[in-house]
């Protein structure tokens, strides 16, 4: 075997960053930012969140599966958005909800939970990879952050939505697109083939 190669094998078995079922993955999903572009482009499917979780855990050790959103309440003063929830919560993931922090109503903060919700985890050493389904290149500084403690930051996001600086940032970027996770609505006509 010649040095090249020697080298090259090397670099496999001693790569700290390759993936191992033994990380431990926190997986945190931006539920408006994979939603909006949901509804945009594929308007007559739902998002399998179960098989998005499985798929993105794969083999490895999940420690949390946290999804963040806004809570807008109904007239009622109830969470507008609870049957969603619901099928959040049932695919595995932990619901934390953000109330709107001024009296319009608009989404603020939720950012905000998602960076101290993933840096916990990262400063307590907690876990080998961060998984953030999001497009969002507001989370461009979070993904330095985790980076420059020794863990892996992941993202997965729809092709459209996702911004450059994040891209250009993760250790790994899966194209949700490109990822058989959608399902489509009961009742939703089937696409014929063309013979």
């Amino acid at each position: 075997m010649n040095t090249i190669e020697n080298s090259q094998e090397m670099q496999k078995t001693v790569n700290p960053y390759r993936n191992t079922e033994n990380d431990r993955v926190l997986v945190v999903l931006d539920v408006r930012n994979i939603t909006a572009r949901q509804n945009q482009d594929y308007c007559n499917a739902r998002i399998d969140y179960g098989k998005l979780l499985t798929d993105t855990v794969d083999r490895r050790i999940l420690i949390g599966a946290i999804a963040v959103d806004s809570l807008i309440e109904d007239s009622d003063g109830r969470d507008s958005a609870r049957i969603f929830h619901r099928e959040l919560k049932n695919s595995g993931f932990r619901l934390n909800l953000v109330p709107p922090s001024n009296n319009k109503g608009k989404q603020e903060g939720v950012d905000v939970k998602i960076a101290l919700l993933a840096q916990k985890y990262v400063l307590r050493g907690q876990c080998d990879v961060v998984e953030l389904i999001t497009g969002d290149g507001d989370f461009t500084v979070l993904v330095q952050s985790i980076q420059s403690e020794g863990v892996r930051a992941y993202v997965t996001s729809f092709y459209k939505s996702l911004s450059y600086s994040l891209r250009n940032e993760a250790d790994l970027v899966r194209i949700l697109d490109n990822v058989p996770i959608i399902r489509m609505h009961p009742g939703t006509p089937a696409v014929k083939e063309a013979a």
